[in-house]
């Protein structure tokens, strides 16, 4: 069972191949690199640096306390982007997958600086696969997770909240929230289905394999 989405405008694609790695969770061992306090099946393992809610273990994806070879598939949302090091993280991923293992990595492009402990960089979709292939991963696939009108709400929100007058703040977050629920973030669906999306995706993902 994964964790419901209101309102979720990713690519199709992208949600299919998350549900590819989380059927694992019911059958094989799958971690949730960077996981808590949501966790996106009730059966993943979620690692994190601190003891947040819905985290199993604590640790730092730098150094992985775990064994090599002792996963079937990983999840990761969200985390890349807060890594100073993202490629000796990618290299401790492929360490402890399986050969064979398949994972699911989405990260921030189009996004404001963010997060804890801090926020070290984005990816667009070619930087993720090189990232990963580098590391020795074989790219399934790649692409656009969240697309362009989820960043121009994003970025709106963002401004209003940092640079708009304190007065107007309030008013003006909660227009613009409204605003862009309603009009702009569906856009999307059909957004999403252009071939120039990338350019202002809001997020990116990749399916990886570890090559047998």
């Amino acid at each position: 069972m994964t964790a419901y989405r209101p309102k979720d405008y990713r690519t199709k694609a992208s949600i299919l191949a998350e549900r590819r790695v989380l059927a694992f969770c019911d059958r094989k061992r799958v971690l949730g690199l960077g996981g808590g306090p949501l966790r996106v099946h009730l059966k993943i393992v979620n690692l994190n640096i601190e003891p947040f809610e819905n985290v199993d273990l604590v640790g730092d994806a730098h150094q992985l306390p775990l064994p090599s070879g002792s996963f079937d598939a990983v999840h990761c949302e969200a985390v890349f982007e807060h890594l100073d090091h993202p490629e000796t993280a990618a290299a401790e991923m492929f360490r402890v997958m399986k050969p064979g293992a398949i994972a699911y990595v989405c990260t921030p492009f189009m996004q404001g600086f963010h997060g804890y402990p801090s926020h070290f960089q984005n990816f667009t979709h070619v930087g993720h696969r090189k990232l990963f292939e580098r590391a020795g991963f074989v790219v399934l696939e790649d692409g656009v997770c969240v697309g362009p009108a989820w960043t121009l709400a994003s970025v709106v929100a963002v401004f209003i909240s940092e640079y708009s007058p304190k007065p107007l703040r309030w008013p003006l977050r909660a227009t613009w929230s409204m605003l862009a629920n309603v009009f702009v973030r569906p856009l999307d669906h059909w957004l999403n289905k252009r071939e120039n999306a990338y350019v202002l995706a809001s997020t990116t993902y990749v399916l990886l394999s570890k090559p047998t």
